[in-house]
This record gives C-alpha cells, sequence and structure tokens, in this order.
C-alpha cells in the first residue's frame, strides 16, 4: 500500500505517526555566583551597552526527535564522545522504547 492510500485510509492518524529529528550544539554557562544569574530591569529606557561576552561553560550535542504533537526524544550527547553507529543505534532504541 502506498503512502497517499495509507493516508487517505488513516487520516490525521497516519500523519500523528511521522517522527522527524533535528542535530544541534546547545551552550550552556553556569554562572560563578547568585548575583550573576539575577536578571535586572529597568522602568526607562537606558542607552544601549555593549556587554562583555563570557565563554559558555562548555557545549554538548541535542538530537532531538518530534511528531506533530510533542517532543518524543532529547538526547544529549555526553562531553567526549562523538555520534557514531553505535551510539546512533542506542538513540534509536531510546526512540522506539
Amino acid at each position: 500500500m502506498n503512502t497517499w492510500n495509507v493516508l487517505k485510509k488513516e487520516g490525521e492518524d497516519f500523519l500523528k505517526k511521522i517522527i522527524t529529528s533535528d542535530e544541534t550544539w546547545v551552550h550552556h554557562y553556569d554562572p560563578e555566583n547568585k548575583r550573576q544569574s539575577v536578571e535586572y530591569s529597568h522602568k526607562e529606557p537606558l542607552q544601549p551597552k555593549k556587554f562583555k561576552t563570557q565563554t559558555s561553560a562548555g557545549k554538548v550535542m541535542l538530537t532531538d526527535f518530534w511528531n506533530s504533537e510533542r517532543v518524543v526524544l532529547a538526547d544529549f550527547l555526553e562531553k567526549e564522545t562523538t555520534i557514531n553507529s553505535q551510539r546512533y543505534s542506542e538513540t534509536l532504541t531510546a526512540l522506539t522504547h
């Protein structure tokens, strides 16, 4: 049975079964103290300032899978590891559970 016939037969339920994925680097930063994590707001607009950029604490690879309704799996790759066939197979196994 081809995809068009399945779509006509199952309708919206068929579309909900489609899962797609993407990979991206996620940067994270851990503030050194509580004061650095506070967000300030002012009642009056201030002159634009150039902010000193801070290096992030690190970055990790995120592989996420979703369908038309929700995120099905968000898988973060551990530091110092790479995606290879075994690791990707483990991710796909986690997706099916």
